[in-house]
């Protein structure tokens, strides 16, 4: 399943907004503080175990006067045949369907109402309900890759070390006691763990070919440390920010949808490659392209390079004006002109060019006369 609509009324800066979703990437782009991140945390309140009083709702809306809560409303379609096995112990009405609606209005399990073709179904068992529901994950700020770890915190529930087992997970170990063995097998483990995670690094990170990565214990304690063509070891503390971060998302995320289903999650990610430079950023660009095969995504960005162009529909123009936050669905008209108005870019912004270029400032008569024999 995945979420094909969104209707949010009255969620802190947003009014009242009804949006069609893409049901692989939607990418909210628009200047600081135009409520791109309130529409990521108006989906993520829709999970019931989730925060959602009136400290949510927009002040200047007709439920704030009252006392209410805001109102967020979820439609969900593409369901496949293991989610209609699973919907039908909810209700009999799941059989024929396409698609429904759930709408929240308050903190509770009561508060909540399952439509289908515009008409309530009673007696719903919500909380049985969400586990057949995609889980909605919210990546904030992702644990940064850290110079060692001790086996004590491998093996703790500490989400601080999130990152460092994730990373063993990739390099498919599962056991952690392994690699602290002195023994051949601890020592091959541990190599073969090292080559497996090198191997999936060079695959998503082009910036350098010969990255490397090395994992080492003394005692219990292990450390990891990195080498290319121009160091021998490295720490990933000693890396800059936005490879060490670059790393760190694509290990937490790599690791969360190994092995799970087709659109088992929806992924809502705040700035990805904010620490990057472009070259990073189109590499970060594969990673989640990889990513929206099974999952769908929802992020946010700043950046002009975190949009793939070749899929205009899925950018989505964050605005906010005295109504509240609003979305345009239509930003890539008269070449991203929309776009390039709201974050402020011109092309005198974009000094690099390719070699040979033509930079022309015509009238659009003349202009378009010229390209014709150009592309003729």
């Amino acid at each position: 399943m995945i979420i094909n609509r969104i209707v949010v009324k009255a969620f802190k800066s947003i009014y009242d907004l009804d949006l069609e979703l893409n049901r692989k990437m939607n990418v909210l782009i628009g200047a600081n503080e135009s409520g791109k991140t309130n529409i990521l945390q108006a989906i993520e309140s829709f999970s019931f175990d989730k925060i959602f009083d009136t400290s949510l709702t927009c002040q200047y809306s007709e439920r704030y006067a009252l006392g209410k809560c805001p109102e967020i409303a979820l439609t969900f379609a593409d369901i496949s045949k293991e989610d209609r096995r699973n919907l039908v112990q909810i209700s009999e009405k799941f059989k024929q369907t396409e698609s429904f609606s759930i709408r929240k209005e308050g903190p509770e399990l009561t508060d909540y109402h399952l439509l289908i073709e515009n008409e309530e179904v009673p007696s719903i068992n919500f909380k049985k309900f969400f586990t057949f529901l995609p889980k909605l994950l919210y990546f904030r700020d992702i644990p940064l890759l850290k110079n060692q770890v001790s086996l004590e915190n491998l093996i703790s529930t500490d989400p601080q070390f999130s990152t460092e087992r994730n990373l063993l997970k990739i390099g498919a170990i599962e056991d952690y006691n392994i690699l602290f063995e002195d023994s051949t097998r601890g020592r091959r483990t541990m190599d073969e763990a090292g080559r497996i995670i090198t191997e999936q690094l060079r695959r998503v990170w082009s910036q350098e070919s010969s990255i490397e990565i090395k994992l080492n214990v003394n005692g219990k304690v292990l450390y990891i440390d990195f080498s290319d063509d121009t160091t021998v070891l490295d720490t990933p503390e000693s890396r800059s920010l936005g490879f060490r971060w670059y790393l760190s998302f694509y290990v937490n995320f790599a690791a969360q949808t190994f092995q799970s289903k087709a659109h088992e999650y929806i992924f809502l990610i705040d700035e990805p490659g904010i620490h990057l430079h472009p070259g990073g950023q189109k590499d970060l660009n594969k990673v989640l392209e990889e990513l929206a095969i099974k999952n769908q995504l929802i992020f946010t960005t700043h950046s002009p390079f975190m949009i793939n162009r070749e899929h205009p529909e899925r950018v989505l123009l964050v605005l906010k004006d005295k109504n509240g936050t609003k979305v345009d669905t239509e930003a890539y008209r008269e070449n991203w002109k929309p776009l390039r108005k709201q974050i402020n870019i011109i092309a005198g912004d974009l000094f690099f060019f390719t070699n040979p270029s033509l930079v022309l400032e015509l009238p659009i008569k003349k202009r378009s006369k010229i390209l014709d024999k150009l592309n003729n």
